[in-house]
């Protein structure tokens, strides 16, 4: 019979292996100055974009090893798209007009800062995919790829569990109580969307394909565009 003690112990060893299967696949997208760079961001509450990024990750390696999905999913590509899946390099929470519409735009932007820094060789179709489509059913087009599904499951979850914190109303004294000498020693990353039109950098996709969802379409339409 599992008591709570155990199935506790059985949770952390679950999640210390899927840390480990993290570093394994994704260490080199860890200590890259992009990654690095999401340190400045928040994300919910007192999570920073890095800190968000490295929880999905684990947690969608846990749900693959829970659902028995190892010999399905390459572990690279979904180590690597959970850990870029939220690569936009901007602070969302900012009141910028090129990025209103956070929620549809941030995947494909994401995406391509992804392959700008990092190459076709490790953003490959699936990566690409995962990234671009890891909001829906915000945006109406689904995952291709089991690991897809992994992240926007995943990224669901963490999000609910760092919006719910309770930390997350002590998030405006943490931000003050980060020195500027904090942010400088941290590197600087423009994100695509901050150093051109938005507008290009969405329809110039490489064929990827399409972010123009009917949701966003309704949006646009909503806002006079």
């Amino acid at each position: 019979m599992n008591t709570p003690d155990t199935e506790a112990n059985a949770d952390a060893d679950s999640a210390s292996d899927a840390f480990l299967t993290v570093l394994e696949y994704g260490l080199d997208i860890i200590e890259s100055p992009g990654m690095q760079s999401e340190k400045r961001y928040f994300q919910h509450g007192n999570t920073t974009t890095f800190q968000h990024s490295l929880a999905v990750a684990e947690r969608s390696v846990r749900l693959a090893h829970r659902f028995g999905l190892d010999d399905i999913v390459d572990m690279r590509s979904l180590v690597v798209a959970s850990l870029l899946h939220d690569y936009f390099l901007y602070d969302w929470h900012d009141h910028e007009d090129w990025h209103r519409l956070h929620g549809f735009t941030h995947g494909r932007i994401a995406c391509l800062n992804a392959i700008r820094d990092y190459g076709r060789d490790i953003v490959n179709d699936v990566v690409a995919d995962s990234l671009i489509n890891h909001m829906y059913p915000l945006t109406n087009v689904q995952p291709k790829y089991t690991e897809g599904w992994l992240v926007s499951i995943s990224d669901k979850m963490c999000a609910t569990g760092e919006a719910m914190s309770r930390d997350r109303f002590r998030m405006h004294n943490r931000r003050s109580r980060r020195s500027a000498s904090d942010l400088d020693s941290l590197p600087k990353v423009p994100s695509l969307g901050a150093v051109q039109s938005v507008e290009r950098a969405l329809n110039n996709t490489d064929g990827i394909g399409s972010i123009r969802s009917g949701a966003y379409h309704t949006l646009l339409a909503l806002r006079g565009r």
